[in-house]
């Protein structure tokens, strides 16, 4: 089993590296799973899925994979629901799903997308995929479905929560229920800012819910372990030329600041240079094109060199991809990409 994770900034092409990256290892034989977690939903556009779904198998029978490719969308509320199915009773389940704070919960908490990245890796996991390429949000906000779910496991340790969740239902139906409350400042004053009938919502679900809130904070924990473990799990730093230098900085630091593995830096969508000469019968408009082509391509390459130099003795693998002659649409272009990594970094076998 082993799981990569592709970060990097807006319009670097991270998710059709990515998407290329699980391409290559589906020709080699793998079970895979290119999964996003970003609601752009740029890859069902790449792979041209079909909507409405989300775990979906690729076909490859025009490029003979061994392997198998498979795409999923994460969409938070088919996570959790599936969360609570699995890890809890069935009857609990049901009045978990049923509950009015439960619907909110999954419409309107903020952070419930990187909440349920964690609970979508461990998933993907029991699902039997030996590769996983998950696709973070373009942006440096990525990283935050690396930290709210350690905190969320913390939170839902928290000894004075788990004794409610634990004590709520009989002290709700027990006769010192009023007395109590009467005696609680706090609860008083939470009553009066959100509303009594909100307050005993929440706390009556939070009863319910507890067990599944615990179950998914050992499940974070244990998928959080294994996404620290660098057997298992590595990181990709994905940009372009111009870009590397601080993306990497950035992205390395935060990770390592982390403790997680980065391994590859892609430097993408490199001009190629231009070799050769033209006659003097060439159009000056054509001489002007090919004098700028050539000027940005130079351009493109001492910045890779700069990169290599900065990063060689902090980064294992760095990686240069080519721009490719049409926009990323479809499996053909992502072949393209995946033949340039398969020269540069072949899979190794295991």
């Amino acid at each position: 089993m082993r799981i990569r994770i592709f970060v990097g900034t807006g319009g670097v092409g991270k998710t059709s590296v990515a998407a290329a990256s699980g391409l290559k290892a589906a020709l080699a034989g793998r079970k895979c799973l290119v999964l996003t977690i970003d609601p752009a939903l740029r890859l069902r556009t790449t792979l041209r899925l079909d909507p409405g779904g989300i775990d979906q198998r690729v076909d490859l029978a025009s490029l003979s994979a061994q392997g198998e490719l498979w795409a999923g969308l994460l969409d938070a509320g088919s996570t959790l629901n599936r969360a609570v199915r699995l890890y809890g009773e069935p009857r609990q389940a049901e009045t978990v799903l049923r509950h009015p704070v439960y619907h909110s919960l999954v419409q309107s908490l903020a952070g419930m997308q990187e909440l349920m990245a964690i609970e979508r890796i461990d998933q993907a996991l029991a699902d039997g995929f030996e590769d996983l390429f998950i696709d973070t949000a373009p942006s440096r906000h990525a990283l935050e479905f690396l930290d709210k779910p350690e905190f969320f496991a913390q939170l839902v340790s928290i000894p004075l929560l788990r004794l409610v969740g634990r004590t709520y239902k009989w002290f709700e139906g027990s006769m010192f229920s009023r007395l109590g409350r009467k005696s609680l400042e706090l609860y008083t004053k939470v009553e009066e800012l959100l509303g009594a009938k909100l307050v005993r919502q929440v706390l009556d679900f939070y009863s319910i819910f507890r067990t599944i809130a615990e179950g998914y904070a050992d499940r974070a924990r244990r998928t959080s372990s294994l996404l620290h473990d660098p057997k298992t799990t590595t990181f990709t730093i994905v940009s372009t030329a111009f870009k590397a230098a601080r993306d990497g900085d950035y992205f390395l630091g935060e990770l390592d600041r982390r403790k997680f593995h980065v391994e590859t830096l892609v430097v993408n969508r490199l001009w190629p240079g231009v070799g050769g000469s033209f006659g003097a019968d060439v159009p000056p408009q054509a001489a002007g094109l090919i004098a700028w082509y050539r000027s940005v391509s130079e351009a493109h390459a001492q910045a890779w060199e700069r990169v290599s130099a900065a990063f060689s003795a902090r980064i294992p693998k760095l990686i240069c991809l080519s721009e490719l002659a049409r926009d990323i649409d479809g499996l053909s272009a992502l072949a393209q990409i995946a033949g340039q990594l398969a020269s540069l970094d072949p899979i190794r076998p295991e």
